[in-house]
């Protein structure tokens, strides 16, 4: 059996938990034989689904792209949330959590102490848009990039009395190392159904603080590409632009959105934090040791 999930070139905590958390509960299992493929963790349930192998669908969700075709070839362990199982038609007893639930489970390098307050997780994408480390270090937050690897996300978490969650998983990952969390909304593409599917197995509402965008998209652009956006914009202002070229990134923000994101963020911190009832979590946690042992036992 293959695990599959979605690999970011530049890394995402919630994608790249799947190897790091699936070769130490299920080494024996996963071989890497891709006539049969194991869906973990991750908005993975769309078209893009490989039609031939079997699939074994472990706590996964929909999210993105069109449905996927449901035949016989899925094998439904459990999925991510309620919303999941209304939209591919399945019966609400394949519903338990996302499966990084099972991190409880696992042992890893924890930090010694809580040393920060409150740690801040962006959205990975998020992090591509802006410095969200300088608003942090304004703050004084702890920046915590869902780019980093897993080992050092777990770690830094851990460093936290409480964390600011934009990254979902940041978000699952908090809940289940029972750390206190807030969840923020600081662009339009965060996904409120991935959230609300999630939630709905924790019984817990999804408001998120609306936190104001910032973009410096063109930091790590080199001086010819910065050039080139300068021209379209200017091109594009004029009434000089084709609809077939790629549009220039959004400019810079300024300092009176950086000071506005920074207020909204200090208020974010001063309202309700998360925390799912241990008795929900532990339940989710047995649920899923049980599914495990039985794809261990090959059922």
């Amino acid at each position: 059996m293959k695990l599959y999930y979605y690999k970011d070139p530049r890394g995402n905590f919630g994608d790249d938990l799947n190897p790091w958390l699936w070769s130490r509960l299920l080494p024996d299992v996963l071989d890497g034989d891709d006539s049969t493929l194991f869906v973990g963790i991750g908005t993975l349930l769309n078209h893009r689904l490989p039609d031939a192998p079997v699939k074994h669908i472990f706590g996964s969700g929909y999210g993105y792209g069109e449905l996927p075709r449901i035949d016989g070839r899925f094998v439904f362990h459990a999925v991510r949330g309620y919303g999941t199982a209304r939209m591919l038609g399945l019966s609400e007893k394949t519903v338990v959590t996302d499966a990084a639930v099972l991190l409880k489970t696992v042992a890893f390098e924890r930090a010694p102490a809580a040393r920060h307050r409150i740690g801040f997780i962006p959205h990975c994408q998020s992090s591509r848009y802006f410095d969200w480390e300088s608003v942090c270090a304004e703050l004084g937050f702890k920046y915590i990039s869902a780019e980093w690897d897993v080992d050092t996300v777990l770690r830094e978490m851990t460093s936290c009395e409480a964390l600011v969650c934009e990254a979902m998983h940041g978000a699952i990952a908090a809940d289940t190392l029972r750390i206190p969390w807030i969840p923020v909304s600081c662009y339009d593409y965060i996904s409120s159904f991935k959230w609300e599917d999630w939630l709905s197995t924790l019984e817990l509402p999804y408001a998120p603080a609306r936190i104001t965008s910032l973009y410096d998209i063109e930091r790590s652009f080199s001086p010819g590409l910065k050039i080139k956006n300068h021209v379209k914009r200017g091109l594009r202002a004029v009434g000089a632009w084709s609809p077939n070229w790629t549009p220039p990134p959004r400019r810079k923000t300024g300092r009176e959105e950086f000071d506005r994101a920074a207020d909204e963020l200090r208020v974010a911190v001063r309202g309700p934090q998360y925390l799912s009832r241990d008795e929900v979590l532990d339940a989710h946690v047995y649920r899923y040791l049980e599914l495990l042992d039985s794809m261990k036992r090959g059922n």
